[in-house]
């Protein structure tokens, strides 16, 4: 059997155009596909540079500073930047959270723990 491989007789895309909306489909399908491996690039590197960077000095939590309530025991302690809290047991075995200013030791608030 004899070929014929000329480009005139053969068969090739000029003689099934492709129609509009599969050309859109594969057009949409390879933008999602490189918006995903640009995606995940950037998810990566997000997360490499973040467990390689140096994290920030954290403010020491100066307990010794605060007034607390007489006979009141220190369970916990938590910071943010501008305030400290304690957890505290108070001498009545009643528990609260008071947070105090971090700046001078102040008192700004106290909210009772009621457990249930």
């Amino acid at each position: 059997m004899v070929r014929n491989l000329s480009p005139a007789l053969a068969e090739d895309e000029d003689e099934f155009p492709e129609p509009p909306r599969l050309k859109l489909l594969r057009r949409l399908v390879m933008g999602l596909t490189v918006t995903l491996g640009l995606g995940m690039i950037l998810i990566a590197g997000t997360v490499a540079w973040r467990l390689w960077s140096a994290a920030p000095p954290a403010l020491p939590i100066r307990a010794e500073s605060l007034a607390l309530p007489a006979g009141a025991e220190i369970t916990a302690l938590g910071a943010s930047p501008s305030e400290i809290l304690a957890a505290v047991r108070l001498p009545d075995g009643a528990e609260a959270l008071l947070t105090f200013r971090r700046a001078d030791g102040a008192l700004l608030s106290q909210t009772p723990i009621r457990r249930q």
